[in-house]
């Protein structure tokens, strides 16, 4: 994991992707949350996309889209393997 600045090049990004939702015809992309919160999910994965994620990591719907919409293969919690030490047991061994 790496923490990464919102820089130049991610506001570039962020306002072509902005551009290409309202010539859409939906500045929020098709996500039905508020404003302010689709702003702040398009920056998390505008920021993953410019700095090389290739997988975006979370649990939240509509970032999720967001990363979809940038290339981007999303994984959920859930979908994850667990470690060995935390899975159950098979009860036909």
């Amino acid at each position: 994991m790496e923490v990464a600045p919102f820089d130049a090049r991610c506001a570039i990004e962020l306002a072509m992707e902005t551009q290409k939702a309202i010539a859409g015809g939906d500045k929020k992309g098709g996500v039905k949350a508020g404003w302010q919160e689709v702003k702040f999910d398009r920056q998390i994965a505008v920021i993953a996309k410019v700095n090389g994620a290739e997988v975006f990591y979370t649990d939240d719907g509509d970032q999720a889209a967001f990363a979809n919409q940038l290339g981007m293969d999303v994984k959920c919690t859930w979908e994850l393997d667990l470690p060995p030490d935390f899975e159950q047991p098979s009860f036909l061994e």
